[in-house]
């Protein structure tokens, strides 16, 4: 090897290094502590957890597609939470979302008070953040309770009138008015009316959703996404989730997919906006820790993980290969039934204790504030605690 060859393969390394370290790691996950919890004890839950930052709701009202403007009170409310998350002292938490959702509200997209309530709605949350020093806001667009969860963000559900509203709700009433073409259109306006709106009052936001274009081929999220696009300021960025493709990747070549899938916004990109998107969209890889650690009871890593002797070091190997597609620049973790400190007495086990090593793997990497973690990194990581994954899956 020359010289020079041998020059380009160090510098090209180093640079592949710099931006798997820059890479953030965000945690998401009803299992937060409340924010008093948070404010007494915030040391020691970045010691047990150092993540880069967390989603975090504050108040009771985050629907920000609620047909009715948020109140007086409900605002109130969501600042007095923002008083208190203010006086938290983060230390290593601090690349920080606030949690917004669709939740089962339809999106109307033809009428004009409605959209006048929503962008109200999204303003206040993008005031909020900006005044809590978070770095954005992070949307969960699912409808829940809504099958399938992104009906209402498809032309094709809307004008024929699919998508069931479950417990007794029936479909959504279909729409024999208006076009495909039409509600692509009104759904793109709608987009940049949201976009002016946010990034007037927090230009250099991270707007990041679950699922932005990767939302099961959803047409209407997609052209919404344009118009976010359309108005984002230079600063500002549009990142993608890609939720459901993040929770089964298997493999380094899933990851390699998402990137690309991505750069054309899954089909749905106007080329326009190209190399916009280019400069200021990617994607933030997910992680679903209970696959890895109840893969008896969720498919979402088989056929592959049957044959996993060790998932800990399994996990690693698709977290090495998420660190490098990562143009989001965050990588996101979720989990449901544990948490990652340990509860007080041990009445709620955490992961560590059930995949051991799984710290090592997820901290052990040099933090962009130039601070070395505790843990020797490339450790062969222990197998899963069997005895305690068994009773814990029955």
């Amino acid at each position: 090897m020359t010289k020079k060859l041998m020059m380009m393969f160090v510098l090209a390394f180093g640079l592949v290094a710099a931006v798997m370290a820059d890479v953030k790691l965000v945690n998401v996950g009803s299992n937060l502590p409340k924010l008093d919890e948070l404010k007494a004890n915030i040391s020691k839950y970045e010691q047990q957890a150092p993540f880069d930052g967390v989603m975090i709701m504050l108040g009771s009202s985050s629907d920000v597609f609620n047909p009715e403007a948020f109140t007086d009170g409900q605002k109130n409310e969501m600042r007095a939470a923002g008083e208190v998350y203010k006086k938290i002292p983060f230390k290593k938490w601090t690349y920080n979302f606030l949690g917004v959702l669709a939740d089962q509200n339809r999106p109307l997209w033809f009428d004009d008070d409605y959209w006048k309530n929503v962008t109200a709605n999204w303003t206040t949350a993008a005031q909020l953040a900006k005044s809590c020093g978070m770095v954005g806001i992070c949307l969960d667009p699912e409808g829940y309770g809504v099958y399938p969860v992104e009906s209402f963000w498809r032309s094709e559900s809307c004008i024929e009138g699919k998508g069931n509203l479950l417990n007794g709700g029936g479909p959504q009433p279909a729409d024999p008015l208006h076009s495909q073409a039409q509600y692509i259109a009104e759904a793109r306006k709608r987009g940049k009316q949201i976009g002016d709106a946010i990034f007037a009052v927090f230009p250099e936001m991270v707007l990041w959703s679950f699922y932005f274009w990767s939302f099961n081929g959803a047409d209407l999220m997609g052209a919404f996404c344009n118009g976010l696009l359309e108005a984002m300021p230079p600063k500002a960025r549009l990142i993608d989730g890609d939720e459901w493709s993040g929770y089964t990747a298997q493999n380094a070549a899933a990851y390699e997919r998402m990137k690309e899938r991505n750069e054309t916004g899954c089909g749905l990109l106007d080329e326009a906006l190209k190399a916009k998107h280019m400069q200021q969209g990617g994607f933030a890889p997910a992680f679903y820790m209970d696959a890895y650690a109840f893969a008896a009871n969720n498919d979402c890593l088989k056929p592959t993980i049957d044959s996993v002797e060790n998932r800990v070091e399994y996990f690693a190997q698709n977290f090495e290969a998420a660190l490098s597609k990562a143009t989001g620049g965050h990588i996101w973790i979720y989990g449901e039934q544990l948490t990652w400190w340990p509860a007080e007495g041990g009445s709620v086990v955490d992961w560590e204790t059930l995949l051991p090593g799984i710290h090592k793997v997820l901290f052990d990497r040099k933090r962009s504030d130039g601070e070395e973690s505790k843990i020797t990194v490339a450790v062969p990581s222990p197998k899963v605690n069997l005895r305690l994954f068994k009773a814990m899956s029955h």
